[in-house]
């Protein structure tokens, strides 16, 4: 029996529907096949097939000691195009949408986007903007301007902006600004680290990106294998202790008038670097004026980086006056040749190597012990102790134990080795053991400083400076031990040379001295080398000191550049100093002496 009736007139109706829909679909693909747009389909899915696309990791985060954010992600966006999707009306809308509201010029977004990219084998195309100089960079939209774009994508009422695509690049961004900027460096437009943390553990921040081919298929374009993520750092920054040394550094530039300065807070006991304040400072947000006073552009850094001096603490050589007299004479101490009640009779001058040394005031001070030589600051002293008692083979062994002539290790890039002239130089002469005897001809890095000073800080063992104190990624954290660079000296030669500085800051340098602590340091005054000669006009004033004495938790330098209201690093450093560990010792929680004394008799 033949069905018939309502039932069998809906099956009929639904059989043609189906029937007409697979002949639509197969005229559309013969269409597609063969028609005039065969070659526009077939190239785009070829160019789909083939595309590889990288992944890059997110960027891992960097916090000071405490968890305060230094270095994080923020949601930015690049504007690319997909060419093949763009229409006459969306390549003018586009255009005109991005000049009103990013205020950038129509016509180079209309140029842009009515170039015929097909035809030169590309795509998806990221909308650039011209900068100074000529050269283009990718235009960058914040979220705000991201979601009304895309609000726009969604709304059929909006303007047409078909072909436009707001791609995702997390930026790098500094909560505290300049604050430590010189430490941190930086990451460019292509998420590239330079400088500083961020050069240094660019691989270990940045992670490792994958590639994966994206398939035309849509299932297949979303299986993709998981990305590693960049690790996050802890460093040893104290973001408190630096913000006061930073505030500290700035009133004392301005106050003496200096062309620019550093201080440096370093635990002697594991070579954790709890301060480092440069001035001028560095905006990591902003770095492109930095770049600009360089005369420099930013594709300039891969070519110029190791050139450059971002972080003079590090990267910046100097000779260090007087306060390297601290390592002459524990030389001298530790290799016997000296005691400190040992007599000296300064005549003012004294000639080594056919050069005659005098005095940093030019006079003769007549009978001196050891200490009073240290005390006093007394040149013709020193270099009589470097040449006569010590001689050129320990004097110059000595400093190489303390770590001149080679980089500390520090964990932040651009570290430099400063430079020192030994008996095997072919340039070196016997005068220039007189004059590196008190820190003259011969250049450290400040870290290079601080480092070796510390090693006497701590009981003659140097322990290498470093920034990060812990790394943390997907396996948990790891806590690097704390690196010993050597013991130049025994811990009686570096007690004995502690007690003699002591009484340098109780006469010399007394205006370094703070009320309830004891604490032992050296004030230095250096000339700037030029090609001429040495620069009558200008000094480096600096101090370098520890405490409390009878168990150090700080090291400090200070150093200020070129001061216009006193040259002498007692005058101008030695305040500064003070300045900062009044504060520190609070911040440090380290109570004065009396109280400490008293603690360990149990009273």
């Amino acid at each position: 029996m033949i069905p018939t009736g309502l039932p069998y007139r809906r099956v009929s109706v639904l059989l043609v529907i189906m029937g007409l829909s697979a002949l639509a679909m197969f005229i559309q693909l013969i269409r597609v096949q063969f028609g005039p747009y065969a070659p526009v389909f077939s190239t785009w899915i070829e160019a789909a097939e083939d595309t590889e696309v990288e992944i890059e990791p997110v960027r891992g985060l960097i916090y000071d000691r405490d968890g305060d954010l230094l270095a994080t992600n923020v949601p930015m966006y690049y504007l690319e195009v997909e060419v093949f999707q763009l229409t006459q009306a969306s390549r003018k809308q586009i255009a005109a949408v991005l000049a009103r509201t990013l205020v950038l010029p129509y016509e180079d977004l209309a140029n842009q986007l009515n170039t015929d990219w097909g035809s030169l084998g590309q795509y998806r195309i990221r909308l650039t903007r011209e900068v100074d100089g000529g050269e283009r960079w990718p235009i960058t939209i914040d979220q705000v301007a991201a979601d009304v774009l895309k609000s726009f994508l969604l709304d059929p009422e909006a303007p047409d902006l078909s072909g436009l695509k707001p791609v995702p690049a997390p930026k790098r961004e500094y909560p505290a600004s300049a604050l430590a900027g010189h430490v941190l460096g930086f990451v460019n437009q292509e998420g590239k680290g330079f400088f500083g943390i961020e050069g240094f553990y660019d691989n270990w921040l940045g992670g490792k990106a994958i590639t994966v081919e994206r398939g035309y298929i849509p299932p297949e374009a979303r299986i993709q294998p998981d990305t590693p993520t960049g690790v996050n750092l802890v460093l040893t920054l104290d973001l408190d202790i630096q913000q006061m040394t930073d505030d500290i550094l700035e009133k004392a530039i301005e106050d003496t008038g200096s062309e620019s300065g550093q201080i440096i807070v370093m635990d002697p006991r594991n070579g954790e670097i709890l301060a480092m304040a440069i001035l001028p400072s560095l905006d990591p947000n902003n770095y492109e004026p930095w770049l600009a006073e360089l005369g420099l552009e930013a594709e300039d850094l891969e070519t110029e980086e190791d050139e450059l001096v971002i972080n003079p603490a590090v990267g910046g050589q100097f000779e260090p006056g007087s306060t390297f007299k601290i390592l002459t004479m524990a030389a001298a101490i530790d290799a016997g040749v000296i005691e400190p009640e040992d007599q000296f009779i300064d005549r003012g001058v004294i000639e080594v190597g056919g050069v005659k040394i005098r005095n940093w005031n030019g006079g003769a001070w007549g009978p001196q012990t050891m200490v009073g030589c240290i005390q006093h600051s007394l040149n013709v002293c020193l270099a009589y102790v470097a040449s006569e008692k010590l001689g050129a083979g320990p004097f110059y062994d000595y400093l190489t134990a303390f770590g001149m002539g080679r980089v500390t290790g520090i964990d932040l890039s651009g570290e430099v080795s400063g430079q020192m002239r030994t008996p095997r130089h072919p340039e070196w002469t016997e005068a220039d053991l007189g004059t590196n005897s008190f820190g003259q001809g011969i250049s450290v890095t400040p870290v290079q400083l601080i480092a070796a000073v510390g090693a006497v800080a701590n009981e003659g063992v140097m322990v290498q400076p470093h920034i990060v104190r812990a790394v943390v990624g997907p396996e948990g954290a790891y806590w690097p031990k704390p690196t010993t660079l050597g013991r130049p000296i025994s811990a009686e030669s570096a007690r004995t040379i502690t007690e003699m500085l002591v009484q340098s800051v109780e006469g010399e340098a007394r205006y370094a001295h703070v009320n309830g602590y004891e604490i032992a340091g050296k004030t230095g005054t250096a000339q700037i080398p030029t090609e001429s000669g040495y620069d009558d006009r200008w000094t480096i004033a600096s101090f370098i000191g520890w405490g409390p004495v009878s168990d150090p938790r700080f090291v400090v330098l200070v150093r200020l550049d070129k001061p216009e209201s006193s040259p002498w690093g007692s005058v101008v450093a030695a305040p500064v100093f003070r300045d900062v560990v009044e504060r520190l010792v609070a911040m440090l929680e380290i109570p004065p002496d009396s109280v400490r004394e008293q603690i360990a008799a149990g009273e």
